[in-house]
């Protein structure tokens, strides 16, 4: 059975291919920074954020599919469990890159 990937990474549709796994990718267009607006505003960590995103992506896109197998997948960086978002901006993301240098920080990977 072809499982569908709720995520646009790339990365994830490889390891999946690389392990014989077939699959094709439905990207579930949610407004991931909104969510993370809200969540953020409850005070939710970054491992919650993870979490939600990934499930909510699992969701939408199964609702559209309720036939198939679905694979929602979120990552986020937390640093001092504060979430790290991805740079908008070439001189964003070098600010992220040094507060990041020799600093503990976390990839934090959930799937759903």
């Amino acid at each position: 059975m072809k499982i569908i990937l709720a995520s646009q990474s790339g990365v994830r549709k490889k390891i999946l291919d690389n392990n014989n796994i077939q699959s094709e990718v439905i990207v579930s267009n949610i407004d991931e920074d909104e969510i993370k607006i809200s969540l953020l505003a409850e005070g939710a960590d970054p491992l919650t954020v993870s979490k939600n995103l990934a499930e909510l992506k699992s969701i939408k896109v199964s609702s559209k599919n309720p036939d198939r197998l679905v694979l929602g997948a979120d990552s986020v960086i937390s640093l001092n469990n504060e979430l790290i978002n991805k740079p908008r901006s070439r001189e964003e993301a070098l600010s992220i890159l040094k507060r990041l240098n020799n600093a503990k920080h976390y990839l934090i990977s959930s799937v759903c």
